[in-house]
């Protein structure tokens, strides 16, 4: 009997040993560009270098990842057509940046789209990416597979001089992201216009802009944006402490070059997907809370929340600014953009409940 356990044993960890193994077996020695928009040294420097090292682990030293950071390989609004056309093998793609080609992606972007648990956002996400039809079509269209999730966490306004109302900015211009937000902004009676990050920091040194919308702090403070503000208002909605923020973002591969990878590495990458989506997030809500200490302590920051007033006019231009969203994307061809935007918005809920009930 003790003979027989034993070989069954032998036999379960030889199969083990096997699948463990498959993934390198198969794999043939290779090296992937990634291009980061970001510095080495960041805090997404800091976690795009651990899923780059545990690529490498786990697919025993046949991949190696080669970061370019600081957009020296691609640029970010460029990141889409960089790796459909081979120049690089991933890169952070925001769908912002390309409206055109991934407008159901970008209507993840609507406005209140989460609310404190940013891995309950990062989970729907990669849900609505999988599982959503009309949204699994347009990355199989435009072949490109996520790698690595981003969350931006909440998207608050920036300021020199005070925020204490909604009409401090009536006609001042303001930086966004775009999508939905563009209408918020214009249902405050702001003046919106778009600009990609790296620009906001001599827009607003130089006053070409008053305020800058979406100052998410962590990437705010990689570009130091905390030296060109005095102010930071949390432009919350009743009941939320933000008003959502960017999760239409991530690294993106080539669907040509994950098909062409071993179905063991494959489920090896998406694995390690989930994994880094819950640590990114996770980290990054602690993160938040140093930054802010930070900012307050050494550039005296302040950080103002909405009045009463102001909460029902933010609400209000939300609501009407989603609308405005939704219905330009679906004369644009995108025509089930609602069900995008049920489906993730279900997903979140459900994983914010089960993340209460624990």
């Amino acid at each position: 009997m003790r003979r027989s356990i034993l070989k069954f044993a032998a036999v379960a960890l030889a199969v083990s040993s096997f699948a463990f193994n498959a993934t390198a077996q198969d794999l043939q020695q290779q090296t992937w560009k990634v291009a980061v928009p970001t510095g080495e040294r960041s805090w997404f420097g800091g976690l795009h270098k651990w899923w780059g090292s545990e690529v490498e682990k786990r697919s025993e030293g046949k991949i190696k990842v080669q970061f370019f950071w600081s957009d020296s390989l691609v640029k970010w609004g460029d990141a889409l057509p960089g790796i459909q056309s081979g120049v690089a093998d991933m890169a952070w793609i925001s769908s912002s940046y390309h409206p055109a080609q991934l407008p159901n992606y970008m209507a993840l972007d609507h406005m209140f789209n989460y609310g404190e648990d940013y891995v309950a956002a990062v989970k729907a996400a990669l849900d609505a990416m999988d599982n959503q039809p009309d949204l699994k079509a347009e990355l199989a269209k435009n072949d490109i597979v996520p790698m690595m999730s981003h969350i931006s966490g909440l998207a608050p306004v920036g300021t020199k001089t005070p925020l204490t109302n909604m009409d401090v900015l009536k006609g001042k211009t303001l930086r966004t992201y775009g999508g939905a937000r563009t209408e918020f902004y214009k249902g405050l009676g702001w003046n919106p216009v778009f600009m990609v990050f790296p620009d906001m920091y001599p827009a607003m040194d130089r006053g070409t802009i008053d305020a800058m919308g979406e100052l998410v702090f962590l990437l705010s403070d990689v570009f130091k944006l905390n030296e060109v503000i005095k102010n930071v208002h949390m432009m919350n909605p009743p009941g939320i402490k933000g008003n959502g923020g960017v999760v239409g973002s991530a690294f993106f591969m080539s669907g040509k070059k994950f098909r062409s990878l071993p179905p063991a590495t494959q489920k090896m990458l998406v694995d390690l997907r989930n994994e880094y989506g819950v640590r990114y997030a996770t980290e990054l809500m602690k993160a938040e809370e140093q930054i802010k200490k930070k900012w307050a302590d050494n550039n005296k920051i302040t950080f103002a929340y909405s009045t009463p007033a102001d909460e029902q006019r933010i609400a209000q231009a939300g609501a009407a600014a989603n609308e405005v969203y939704f219905k330009k994307l679906e004369g644009e061809g995108a025509t089930n953009v609602r069900k995008v935007v049920a489906y993730y918005a279900d997903s979140r809920k459900k994983l914010e409940a089960a993340a209460v009930k624990k």
